[in-house]
């Protein structure tokens, strides 16, 4: 369960359904990571990471797309509360060239080869 960066470990990256081999994150994308560290800094405070790598169960049942980024250990989602953390992480995120979606309660994060927007 060793750290990934200074700020991250394996284990906040493993599927959250607890039943599936997916349990230590291991094969979350690596430059991902390496993207979310340099936001993380710019950010200054921790980052609890709410989902990362999923398998098709949990995501099915989390109702995420067929065509999910968390599918391919590229995305995670963010917990975010207040106004003025969302605007600071969707500035740092946009600004690693990453892929953003809004939500009330979390950001998600991508690392697609196409950067997009998109709201919840």
């Amino acid at each position: 369960m060793g750290d990934i960066t200074n700020n991250f470990s394996f284990c906040e990256f493993a599927c959250k359904c607890g039943k599936c081999s997916y349990v230590d994150g291991y094969q979350i994308d690596q430059n991902l990571v390496r993207e979310l560290q340099v936001v993380r800094d710019g950010f200054g405070k921790s980052m609890h990471i709410n989902s990362a790598l999923r398998c098709v169960d949990h995501n099915r049942s989390v109702g995420g797309s067929i065509n999910s980024f968390h599918l391919l250990a590229r995305a995670c989602d963010v917990a975010v509360s207040s106004s003025v953390d969302r605007h600071l992480l969707c500035k740092l995120v946009l600004a690693q060239g990453l892929t953003l979606g809004i939500s009330k309660n979390f950001i998600h994060i991508d690392n697609r080869d196409i950067p997009i927007i998109f709201l919840y």
